[in-house]
């Protein structure tokens, strides 16, 4: 069972105003693992293109990786202290990411809405 729902996350953050204005320069992708399953999110000009499964060889730009049970409770409406917002939550070795540190920096903004826009599609 998917941790959010997909086609309802992608209109909601192309129909948001914060996340358009601080990702409107992004173009690359977004790779989110969840143990074993990933999902590779598509990027250009700040608009979020597409959502598909993630292969073994695509390339992104950031990439996320997490635990089941620590998405599952990143994505509950009010999560327990570290899991609210994903730098704290990997600052505290809940998460890890890996990949380019000026994108992931210049873009924190909307990622972080990105992320609060995933909680309110969370299943």
């Amino acid at each position: 069972m998917p941790l959010f729902n997909q086609s309802r996350f992608l209109e909601a953050v192309n129909a948001d105003g914060e996340f358009k204005i601080a990702a409107r320069f992004f173009n690359g992708a977004l790779k989110l693992y969840f143990e074993k399953e990933s999902l590779l999110l598509k990027f250009r000009d700040g608009t979020l293109l597409a959502i598909s499964p993630g292969q073994k060889f695509d390339s992104a730009d950031i990439t996320i990786r997490g635990s089941l049970a620590n998405w599952e409770e990143f994505l509950k409406p009010i999560p327990r202290p570290f899991l609210h917002d994903m730098f704290a939550a990997i600052v505290r070795d809940e998460f890890d990411w890996a990949g380019n540190s000026e994108t992931f920096f210049a873009y924190y903004g909307a990622l972080r809405r990105m992320f609060q826009l995933m909680r309110q599609c969370a299943t």
